[in-house]
């Protein structure tokens, strides 16, 4: 196996003292005579009885690193007295001889720092008492259905003290990411580059999507990232037009384009790239036009990243970038050049019946140029209306426009048609502008075209 594809080096992790000041940054903010309770994910069947792969929800990894399922976190600061309880699967010597060892009561005080430990099935009986002094209750519904019921019958039991939601506390601490975080997250990109470059130097017509999606999650593994922050996309020729496509099932086309959406997830932090290459190894006049337009918007929103822009600026910068490319292309309208041209001409086709006709900036550039990342790939605060505050540093998001032209659209010229290009990288807000945590993946054409042409000596020798 090549050494691109290993690091050399193993991953930096969080310690036990993280934890903790995270926790006492929760407890700060958590009103007076208060319990908080935060549930893990349930584990979910995958058929009969298999299980999926569990990933723990992502408020308990950022609380407390416990990783097992059946778990919940309680944290009170009842009279004065902060105190931080687990409530976790049961040490059980014939259940881990299947399913592997537990940390138990034990283990969550020792390697986690739990000032008490209780098992799950304790949940009901000690909750109630601290349920019954707190003044405010703190718990989100919807995580996981077995913890929901028991809690709502105690909330309800105790005569139904304020409820609130530990989310509203814990999406502020996890907007802005420490150095230990963004340590964690800039090596899960370095990984997913290695993996994107490696994918676009074995790329052959032919091949299958899930191959290629075989060879990128190969090295996300093999690098310590064991988990896909988000479902592959692989996708050929016309599939690019679909978002959200991963079945990856079809096979590479020579003289297509595939697009790849793919990041690994190390220690519960995400990573998301997109990068968008020639099957054959060479952009053909047609695709390398539209390469370069979504590529030019894509360097320009990024240029423009600082403390005091805000997300909804920066698609702004993108999409006034494409919009002027398409009508230098010929694809919309010259009228269209501006937003406000672009605003009377839909207006004007609204009004005529005629607006499913008209080609448009949003029919082919149809989501946001951004979104916040970190333990979520798509991660708090998840209120869309954020994206009209100023980013700040610790802040990481990324920056993906594209354009998407369905081979069956007839409103535009016939060589554009199933080509769909997104170019997709992860960016950290520092004080004074930005850093690309994955600018080791290439996307410039040339670049682009020189691994694939290296790639196919190699492994051709």
């Amino acid at each position: 196996m090549s050494t691109k594809l290993f690091t050399g080096r193993v991953g930096p992790k969080l310690g036990s003292d993280f934890f903790a000041s995270r926790r006492r940054k929760f407890f700060r903010r958590l009103k007076k005579n208060s319990v908080a309770v935060i549930v893990s994910n349930p584990e979910l069947t995958r058929s009969n009885d298999t299980e999926f792969p569990f990933r723990q929800s992502s408020d308990v990894l950022y609380l407390t690193g416990y990783p097992e399922h059946g778990s919940a976190v309680v944290l009170s600061n009842i009279g004065g007295v902060e105190k931080f309880s687990l409530f976790v699967l049961p040490k059980n010597q014939a259940m881990e001889t299947w399913t592997g060892i537990r940390f138990g009561e034990k283990g969550a005080i020792k390697q986690f720092g739990a000032d008490a430990a209780h098992p799950d099935s304790e949940f009901a009986k000690v909750l109630a008492g601290l349920i019954s002094e707190a003044e405010c209750v703190y718990y989100k519904f919807g995580v996981n259905a077995h913890y929901d019921e028991k809690f709502r019958k105690l909330w309800l039991e105790s005569g139904q003290a304020a409820l609130l939601n530990p989310g509203d506390i814990l999406e502020n601490l996890r907007h802005f990411k420490s150095k230990d975080e963004v340590a964690l997250i800039a090596y899960a990109c370095e990984v997913s580059a290695m993996a994107h470059v490696e994918a676009m130097s074995l790329c052959r017509p032919g091949m299958f999507e899930y191959q290629l999606q075989t060879v990128v999650e190969s090295v996300f593994g093999f690098n310590g990232a064991r988990a896909v922050a988000y479902n592959s996309i692989v996708a050929g020729g016309n599939n690019a037009t679909v978002l959200h496509y991963t079945s990856n099932a079809d096979r590479l086309r020579d003289g297509d384009l595939v697009l790849i959406d793919a990041g690994g997830e190390y220690h519960g932090y995400a990573s998301d790239i997109t990068r968008t290459f020639p099957v054959n190894g060479r952009f053909s006049e047609a695709q390398k036009e539209i390469y370069e337009l979504v590529l030019s918007a894509q360097l320009a929103a990024i240029k423009a990243v600082k403390p005091g822009r805000t997300l909804n600026e920066i698609h702004g910068i993108a999409a006034d970038r494409l919009r002027r490319g398409l009508v230098e292309l010929g694809i919309i309208s010259a009228e269209m050049r501006t937003r406000t041209g672009a605003r009377k001409a839909i207006k004007k086709a609204v009004a005529a019946g005629t607006a499913a006709d008209l080609p448009k900036l949003r029919d082919f550039f149809m989501h946001g140029t951004s979104h916040w990342m970190g333990l979520d790939v798509h991660d708090v605060p998840s209120d869309r209306s954020t994206r009209d505050d100023a980013v700040r540093p610790g802040n990481i998001f990324t920056v993906e426009p594209g354009l998407y032209f369905r081979a069956d659209d007839r409103r535009i010229p016939e060589r554009y048609r199933g080509i769909g290009i997104r170019i997709e990288d992860d960016i950290l807000v520092t004080r004074d502008g930005y850093e690309v945590l994955t600018a080791s993946v290439p996307k410039s054409v040339d670049e682009i075209e020189s691994i694939m042409a290296q790639g196919k000596a190699r492994w051709s020798a």
